[in-house]
């Protein structure tokens, strides 16, 4: 039976280290197929219409290497990308990889669950080490983008959540 997830209660950086390092394990490589990651793991992306989305959730995790990621189909292929980020760090975080059965609605909450999710899913697409490298070398919020294959407002928060 799913539930609803439960916030892990890490700090930012402690979610934000455990995505890079699980993305180091996974051999995942910056701009890299998060998509191929995900099937790695066991689960499925499916593009779907807006209603489906909303009646189904964006995540259903039904048990361990055996979950579904539903996209908006009018998503960009970067915000698809984090997107996919983002519910990879709920199935990791807060299904324990499968262990707890869960289904995310596309609700908007804003709560620390979601949280949670995000600092994943900025952590694993924009390690801090090599993000910092590029800032320090004077890339642009463009030229990160195109680096880690992410927005240019993925970029700018990011930036702005590690100070540099």
């Amino acid at each position: 039976m799913s539930t609803k997830p439960t916030p892990i209660n890490w700090t930012k950086q402690e979610v934000q280290k455990f995505a890079s390092d699980a993305a180091n394990k996974l051999g995942y490589q910056a701009g890299g197929d998060i998509e191929k990651i995900v099937r790695h793991l066991g689960g499925t992306v499916r593009r779907t219409d807006w209603d489906s989305v909303l009646q189904t959730g964006s995540l259903e995790v039904i048990e361990e290497r055996n979950f579904l990621i539903n996209l908006s189909p009018y998503s960009g292929e970067r915000r698809a990308r984090f997107t996919m980020a983002h519910e990879l760090g709920h199935y990791m975080l807060h299904s324990n990889l499968g262990k707890h059965p869960i289904t995310i609605q596309r609700d908007g909450e804003n709560n620390r669950v979601e949280w949670e999710a995000n600092w994943f899913a900025a952590g694993f697409l924009m390690p801090e080490a090599e993000f910092k490298r590029l800032a320090a070398r004077g890339w642009s919020d463009a030229e990160i983008g195109e680096h880690f294959d992410v927005s240019e407002a993925a970029v700018e928060i990011r930036r702005k959540a590690l100070g540099c």
